[in-house]
């Protein structure tokens, strides 16, 4: 027995040191930032594996640079996720000052993991030294080609599907990268690559967005009301509004507000990039020509245009809103980098548009375009309301912070008007959400959460609302209208005719938009073959 036991003891001690650095890889999936699969630990360890049996001092070379590079990122990782152009530019835009308050944030917790990768990493050099490489034979050679042919596959797989599946899509920006490889400890530093590359040509392309000329055919103008206000709100499933029949008063403005109601207003993709993609611009033909969106439009018809964003002016979901915002006449972003680079309350804003309101408009110029581009209610729905904010509540902690982000919604749309109606000038006020949600882990009211999907009805039911100085009643209609038809409507809304959009389509009538379509992220599809996911569902699970 004694005997046994000495030959597994004898025959672990040979191989601690790979044991050991299956351990690190495992370590080194664990910190790493970007998306990963299980495989991909195995993944990293033939990575190592066949770097150490090429050479010992690239191997420690590659793991100290590993190291000190992944724990360096990690704090920053918790705070904003996997890294972006968004967070890149950030880096490149951010003062010292800004700098020393990141800092400041980051606590021990931050810490932990890093500490143990790299008392890790520590051991691994022990082990290593200790180690007795054996000789490469015929065999191991063998051995060591089928491991790299695993290894590449693992690698390169998943991007070149990703990649063919976005081709089918001509308006998907995909390309290939090794960024979206699920072996992190490669795709983190191809990120860092692309991202880095995607700062600056994003940067260049915005800078470019000035100096286009305008393709809009303008015919006719003929507006309404002498400041007009685009509120593009996030995240905001339309029956979490009372306005539209939820049971809480999450909307009280809106409740007692005159103007126009839409309930059939469905979004044209589930999350802010492709939804903006598709609502903000104008496909002429099969071709997307970014010229062509609703502050060119604006500015063809000789409308003073201003965007104001608590949303990111550069970065991976960011860069469709801010192609438009920086084309305005004025543009302001709370954010340097990506959305998530900094929490501003969206209630900053409205500070700028009255200091917009109040300068005079420029000569030549009859009506005034304000776009806000709100936060609203985007995840972490905790993060949008203070403590003050939350006077409602709703199933548990995270819902309860949704539904009151919400009724933050509804008073910026109240102080705006109440900003409009202080000028003494006509105006409207349009309001919709880029896109909903869909419930998740519905089984324990502790854990019920709202998330991202495609395939629900919910992540594409969204609130429209117009309210004009005008308004005498309020109409709420339930007419099927498609997103990828808005551009129409905010025509319509500021008086402009073009020879570009049809003069037949009239958006806010009552003719409803035939086989309302979305896009799923993968393809374009009919609205009406998604599942359910009602809000009424989750009524029995309140206290």
């Amino acid at each position: 027995m004694s005997s046994k036991l000495s030959k597994i003891i004898t025959y672990l001690n040979q191989r601690i040191f790979y044991i050991w650095l299956l351990l690190f890889a495992f370590f080194s999936t664990l910190i790493s930032p970007e998306n990963s699969l299980p495989y991909a630990i195995f993944s990293t360890f033939i990575l190592y594996h066949l770097i150490y049996t090429m050479s010992e001092k690239l191997f420690t070379a590659v793991i100290l640079f590993l190291t000190i590079t992944l724990c360096l990122y990690y704090p920053i990782y918790a705070y904003y996720g996997e890294l972006n152009s968004g967070i890149v530019a950030a880096f490149f835009e951010t003062n010292v000052s800004e700098s020393f308050d990141f800092l400041q944030k980051i606590s021990i917790d931050d810490l932990i993991i890093p500490f143990l990768f790299v008392f890790s990493c520590i051991i691994l050099m022990r082990l290593k030294k200790f180690h007795q490489k054996s000789p490469i034979n015929k065999q191991q050679k063998i051995l060591n080609i089928v491991l790299s042919g695993v290894f590449i596959f693992s690698l390169v797989y998943i991007p070149t599907k990703y990649y063919l599946e976005g081709a089918k899509d001509e308006e998907d920006e995909r390309k290939w990268t090794l960024a979206n490889s699920p072996v992190n400890v490669v795709s983190f530093y191809a990120n860092i690559h692309d991202s880095i590359r995607e700062y600056f040509d994003e940067k260049q392309e915005l800078e470019s967005m000035l100096t286009k000329p305008n393709p809009w055919q303008v015919e006719s103008v003929s507006p309404k009301y002498q400041n007009y206000v685009l509120i593009i709100g996030e995240s905001a499933r339309r029956d979490y509004f009372s306005a539209f029949g939820f049971h809480l008063p999450t909307t009280p403005f809106l409740d007692t507000s005159k103007g126009y109601f839409n309930a059939g207003y469905v979004s044209s993709a589930p999350a802010t990039y492709h939804s903006l993609l598709k609502s903000l611009y104008f496909k002429k033909g099969k071709t997307l020509n970014y010229a062509y969106n609703i502050v060119s439009l604006a500015k063809a018809a000789n409308i003073e245009t201003s965007w104001l964003s608590n949303q990111g002016s550069i970065g991976r979901y960011d860069t469709m809103a801010s192609r438009v915002g920086v084309s305005a006449d004025f543009s302001y972003f709370t954010k340097k980098g990506g959305f998530n680079t900094k929490s501003v309350d969206d209630m900053q804003l409205l500070d700028e548009l009255a200091l917009k309101l109040n300068t005079p408009p420029k000569s030549g110029t009859k009506s005034r375009l304000f776009v806000l581009h709100v936060m609203g209610s985007h995840r972490n729905f905790c993060d949008r309301v203070t403590e003050e904010e939350r006077k409602l509540t709703f199933i548990n902690k995270e819902i309860s912070c949704y539904v009151n982000s919400i009724l933050k919604t509804d008073t910026l749309i109240r102080k705006t008007v109440d900003l409009l109606k202080e000028k003494n000038q006509s105006y409207s006020v349009i309001y919709f959400s880029d896109h909903g949600l869909n419930h998740i882990n519905k089984d324990k009211k502790e854990s019920i959460h709202l998330d991202y999907d495609s395939k629900f009805e919910s992540n594409y039911e969204v609130p429209f609302v117009k309210i004009s100085s005008d308004d005498t009643k309020r109409i709420f209609v339930n007419t099927k209208r498609s997103a990828f038809n808005f551009i129409y409507g905010f025509s319509e809304w500021l008086g402009v005719k073009t020879k570009e959009l049809d003069p037949n389509y009239h958006f806010f009538s009552d003719k409803e938009d035939e086989k309302i379509k979305i896009f799923n992220f993968h393809k374009t599809i009919d609205f009406n073959t998604l599942e359910k996911d009602k809000v009424s569902s989750l009524l029995d699970k309140k206290e």
